[in-house]
């Protein structure tokens, strides 16, 4: 598909999905793809009233394994529980001790948020609005915290600088650290490799991660093995700067300042295997549906869009309004169900399914070989034929002898071809 500025959704996408986008200008917008009148509207889930640029949507996450809760993170200290379970929707307000929000988890009856001053704080949702927060400090600076969705207890943090590196965190044991990561030996000048964990993503399971870097590099941990990446993609273009991550299976979807969408193959990891093209604007942020199929994406040139993760297609596209900065993709809830069919139109429609079938499985007529036939002369006519039993061998001997002919004479010209 050439690339286009213009609301566009693919005649081939049938998937239904809902999209949850936050913006730059603080909305908190709802998209319905699979809505076959109005595939591109777009609904406000937050009150337009009172925002300022400290209301930036800088964290979006789901709450729970269902995907019935949403956790919205701003640039200032206050977050927001959406809860849209059994077609209801409610709005929840927890204010914490500092900001910008970075990062936002549910364990249990507790809410995580990863701090921008490298703090991860902890707050019981039951509490009283003046309870502070349980603190637990990583480093003085993280730019992302990630919850694995596996396992729930389990959290990571990366951010600028080697003291902000790569850390996973067991929320279950009192967030003890359970991983650091470690830099790579120092290159040939015997200079410190730079560490910048712009973003973190869990792949399959709480012991490898990937990490992607404002400095250009993409690197693999196993937290089982070793410290150090057992995999690594270092860029030496200009301009790569990596800004967000997503990982499933055996590949790494990453976005850069530049627009640019690359996709690593775990296995190989020197260069991207995947390029999805459309974006104007540097990439903001990534999410897979529960499938892994369809890749969301949301960019600063105020467009959110789905991609196919295998075929590199761009299924669909809409224009925001607003610098897009988080998005989330899940199953449609209310799938419209098929009208049952009545019983003699489903009889009907079983026997024209048979028919085609058996017209499917008939042997081909060649017709030109059998008006050869009809127009051959009779070869050894006799007067002096019986009737009766003494005429009918004598049309089978007839037909024998015609047939005989017919294909002596096609090999005759197939030779002659």
């Amino acid at each position: 598909m050439k690339w286009t500025t213009a609301n566009l959704k693919h005649a081939n996408y049938t998937a239904k999905h809902e999209l949850y986008v936050g913006t730059h200008t603080g909305s908190f917008k709802h998209l319905v793809p699979a809505s076959e009148k109005s595939p591109h509207g777009q609904s406000n889930l937050s009150d337009l009233v009172g925002l300022d640029k400290d209301s930036r949507v800088t964290s979006l996450a789901f709450g729970n394994e269902a995907q019935t809760e949403i956790l919205l993170g701003r640039a200032k200290n206050t977050v927001e529980l959406h809860s849209f379970a059994e077609g209801k929707s409610s709005r929840k307000s927890v204010s914490f001790t500092a900001a910008p929000i970075v990062g936002l988890a549910r364990y249990n009856d507790k809410l995580i948020a990863g701090i921008g001053n490298g703090q991860i704080q902890s707050l019981e949702l039951e509490a009283d609005e003046e309870a502070e927060p349980v603190v637990i400090t990583t480093g003085n600076q993280i730019d992302h915290l990630r919850q694995c969705a596996q396992v729930r207890n389990i959290v990571a943090t990366g951010g600028k600088e080697r003291q902000n590196n790569l850390k996973v965190y067991d929320l279950s044991n009192d967030g003890k650290q359970i991983f650091s990561s470690k830099n790579l030996p120092n290159d040939y000048l015997q200079l410190e490799v730079p560490v910048w964990d712009s973003d973190i993503g869990f792949v399959d399971g709480p012991s490898v991660l990937a990490t992607c870097s404002r400095t250009g590099y993409v690197r693999l941990y196993d937290t089982r093995k070793q410290r150090r990446p057992v995999a690594c993609f270092a860029s030496e273009e200009h301009g790569m700067s990596f800004t967000t991550l997503v990982a499933r299976g055996n590949f790494i979807y990453t976005g850069t300042t530049m627009g640019a969408l690359k996709a690593f193959d775990t296995r190989r990891m020197k260069t991207h295997v995947h390029t999805y093209k459309g974006f104007t604007g540097g990439i903001s942020d990534l999410h897979l549906d529960a499938t892994g199929r369809y890749l969301s994406s949301a960019s600063l040139d105020r467009y959110v869009r789905i991609h196919d993760a295998e075929s590199t297609v761009l299924l669909y596209q809409c224009y925001v309004k607003s610098k897009a900065t988080k998005i989330l993709i899940r199953q449609l809830e209310n799938e419209p169900q098929d009208s049952e069919q009545p019983e003699e139109d489903a009889d009907l429609e079983v026997d024209n399914n048979v028919m085609e079938n058996k017209s499917l499985k008939a042997t081909p007529v060649d017709n030109e070989y059998e008006d050869l036939f009809d127009q051959m002369p009779t070869v050894g006519d006799s007067d002096n034929e019986s009737e009766g039993e003494g005429e009918t061998t004598t049309k089978q001997s007839k037909t024998k002898l015609k047939r005989k002919s017919l294909n002596q004479s096609l090999k005759i010209k197939k030779k002659k071809l």
